[in-house]
């Protein structure tokens, strides 16, 4: 193994391996590096074992998901009325709140889609994986997730957007015939 390879591999990887972790473990940020760097010491404890002409990153992805099942398995995932305090209490306050209630509406969304329409829009929208990097963790092509992709989204739109008081504007048949009819008398 040469130190170099592992700093490389470390740096292009780490912001994904991160966010994958971070939105995991209900945004807590220091459980989040703190797994995060169990899981890039595995990395480099194995990292003889790495092959990236096989896959760039189905094989950290693999490690992290292994070991986030690990730990909510040993913790027996519980949330802690302070770590729901912490993420309303911003910097300036309102727009914090604002962002939180945000994410709320997509975690909720999210959670209405299917196991693997979830995994589609975070590895793509969160974690920021590309679809050939997709397809090689998933073992699926890149042109079938950009398909489950869209619809996932326009899913997740259709379950979003009328919940929280917008419609989009749609004009129907009937009223465009009434506004022709209208201007007809003018």
């Amino acid at each position: 193994m040469k130190k170099p390879s592992f700093e490389t591999f470390y740096n292009t990887n780490l912001d994904r391996i991160f966010r994958y972790v971070f939105f995991r473990v209900g945004q807590n940020r220091d459980v989040a590096e703190d797994l995060v760097s169990e899981i890039f010491m595995k990395a480099l404890k194995n990292f003889e074992k790495y092959d990236p002409k096989i896959s760039q990153s189905a094989w950290i992805y693999r490690i992290s998901h292994n070991h986030l099942a690990n730990y909510f398995r040993d913790k027996k995932k519980t949330t802690d009325i302070e770590d729901v305090k912490f993420c309303l209490v911003g910097s300036d306050g309102h727009d914090e709140i604002i962002k939180q209630e945000e994410h709320w509406i997509i975690e909720e969304g999210l959670d209405e889609l299917t196991i693997e329409e979830r995994r589609i829009v975070t590895m793509k929208y969160i974690e920021g994986y590309s679809y050939k990097e997709m397809a090689e963790i998933m073992e699926r092509t890149a042109d079938a997730l950009k398909v489950a992709s869209h619809r996932a989204v326009k899913k997740l739109r259709k379950l979003i957007l009328p919940k929280h008081g917008y419609v989009p504007n749609q004009t129907t048949t009937e009223e465009t015939s009434e506004t022709s009819d209208s201007n007809k008398d003018v």
